[in-house]
């Protein structure tokens, strides 16, 4: 993606400032973004000198277990009140989703306070979360520890060891882990023993993340631990309501250990996704299909206007993906297996990496 000059980026930034945050700063909310050592890209539409829509993007490697997937992440969508209706933010979604995938991403993921919006441009909800709401009289129900403190830029090493210990995250750097942490409004909390820290947690972002614990890493114990020491610091400031714990589908003992203390779950989805890519997002669906399996696009010329699909054949037979169902096979909304079982059977393969599930913690969404 194409960088812009810096006085239209200062413009760019201006109005996401006004308009999402009542003219709060937001750049060190989002450092990878923002900050100029690293990655992330501002776009915007200009007109007659003035910026009246703009919003953020930046590409990301996503581990998922064995393979490393390419997305594109878009946040602070924003237009000019005095420009909306004119269609300026679907010209500037089209423009970064084309960015994206010229820089090769094959799915776009997005946050959205108006997914309706979003839904009526081809996004779709995508992938899963599994949300524990802990009410305040709730903390007897969890275990504590000692060893937990307030985490210092002397624990970021360990912290960034920590989290690279996930199977399912985004790659990130060092320096890169550093500057996320330092952000506002972030409680970091670690669990140390003897010399070593062995866990920690982060609870909220600016302003995003309220009484949420969005990105933790350690033995399911010690993030109980931490997550109790959350609740306990929220008390003795004087603030009311539940505390929120954001988990992956795969941390399943964690679950069971949280669900076994009465703690009340739900399902979540974990963005909202675009497919940007046919070509790249089939070649995965080869990869985690097995060397039994096999892939190819065909185009539907005369019932769809030259519309592709995608068919994979097994053992078994072949069964055909439309484009616009793909991303419900690989990463589903709430992990939702229909297709996938639907797959398996017509094809006889096994098809166990599927869905892939595909996790952002808290610091990695823009």
């Amino acid at each position: 993606m194409e960088q812009l000059a810096q006085s239209v980026r200062a413009r760019a930034v201006a109005l996401m400032e006004q308009v999402l945050r009542g003219g709060r700063p937001l750049a060190g909310e989002y450092p990878l973004v923002f900050d100029a050592r690293f990655p992330g890209r501002v776009l915007a539409i200009e007109e007659q000198g003035q910026v009246v829509s703009a919003c953020a993007a930046i590409v990301r490697d996503f581990v998922v277990g064995p393979h490393t997937v390419r997305v594109g992440l878009i946040g602070s969508v924003a237009t000019h009140p005095e420009h909306r209706g004119r269609g300026l933010a679907t010209e500037l979604l089209g423009a970064a989703e084309r960015a994206l995938a010229q820089d090769g991403c094959w799915l776009a993921l997005l946050w959205a306070d108006d997914p309706v919006f979003y839904d009526e441009r081809g996004w779709t909800p995508v992938g899963c979360e599994i949300d524990f709401v802990l009410e305040s009289w709730q903390q007897g129900r969890l275990c504590g520890t000692n060893g937990i403190r307030a985490a210092g830029p002397d624990d970021w090493a360990a912290i960034h060891r920590l989290y690279g210990m996930h199977r399912e995250r985004v790659d990130r750097s060092l320096e890169e882990t550093r500057a996320l942490l330092a952000g506002p409004g972030i409680e970091t909390l670690v669990l140390q023993r003897s010399r070593d820290v062995v866990a920690y947690s982060c609870l909220g972002r600016g302003g995003d993340f309220a009484r949420t614990v969005h990105e933790w890493s350690g033995a399911d114990e010690d993030v109980v631990a931490l997550t109790r020491a959350h609740m306990q610091r929220a008390q003795a400031r004087g603030e009311e309501g539940p505390t929120y714990l954001l988990t992956p589908p795969s941390a399943r003992t964690l679950h069971e250990r949280l669900r076994g203390g009465g703690i009340a779950c739900a399902e979540g989805v974990l963005a909202q996704g675009k497919l940007l890519d046919l070509h790249a997002a089939a070649a995965l669906l080869g990869a985690l299909a097995g060397p039994q399996g096999s892939v190819s696009l065909e185009s539907q010329v005369e019932s769809q206007g030259g519309a592709a699909r995608v068919l994979l054949s097994g053992p078994r037979g072949a069964l055909a993906i439309e484009a616009g169902e793909l991303l419900d096979v690989l990463i589903p909304a709430r992990g939702r297996r229909t297709r996938v079982d639907a797959l398996a059977r017509a094809t006889g393969l096994s098809l166990d990496g599927l869905p892939l599930p595909l996790f952002a913690w808290g610091l990695d969404s823009i």
